[in-house]
């Protein structure tokens, strides 16, 4: 399974991968490890591989996700700073990406959806998502000629809203009011 990670909408933004263990699940306490002085979570969307596909043509790319969720991905700098020369490893950690529940691919189509990101009941910004899908096509089509995305793969496009995490803080994503994703920060 690949994790893969699109930092910004625009096509010359980077791509990470992430290894399987970097998804904490809903409901599990992100634990902020020793190593991190600070954490901060980006609010973004992860949309669900469902078939196999190499060299994917944008037209079809549609038909290759069928799931769409809200996450939140989490970074860690050192206490003095970043960590010199381990950029990757702050961004790749176990419990890099904070997963929502999986919804059908159709509720990013519905007019006015947008991801909403609050912690402890204190909004911190939104995703609109009808924009998204062809930021998904276009980038699964560009992906999909250089390795073969796999059933379970992820795609996540990140969003400009940035925020700090705290401990003992209680962070949801939802969409159109219903929560995806609550993570407690411990």
């Amino acid at each position: 399974m690949k994790v893969l990670v699109k930092y910004g909408l625009s096509p010359a933004a980077g791509i990470d991968l992430l290894a399987d263990s970097s998804i904490q699940p809903s409901g599990r306490p992100l634990f902020i490890p020793d190593w991190a002085g600070q954490m901060t979570g980006t609010l973004a969307v992860a949309v669900r591989i469902g078939r196999l596909g190499k060299c994917i043509a944008p037209r079809f790319a549609t038909r290759y996700w069928d799931a769409v969720t809200g996450c939140v991905i989490t970074r860690g700098t050192d206490i003095h700073g970043p960590l010199p020369g381990q950029q990757t490893p702050s961004r790749i950690h176990d419990g890099a990406l904070l997963l929502g529940q999986m919804q059908p691919r159709e509720v990013i189509d519905t007019p006015g959806a947008a991801l909403c990101w609050t912690t402890d009941g204190q909004p911190i910004g939104q995703m609109p998502l009808p924009a998204v899908s062809q930021v998904v096509n276009a980038t699964l089509s560009q992906l999909s000629q250089y390795m073969t995305l796999k059933m379970g793969d992820l795609l996540c496009l990140c969003s400009t809203v940035v925020q700090p995490l705290h401990i003992g803080s209680t962070t949801v994503v939802s969409l159109n009011g219903s929560p995806l994703l609550t993570t407690k920060i411990k």
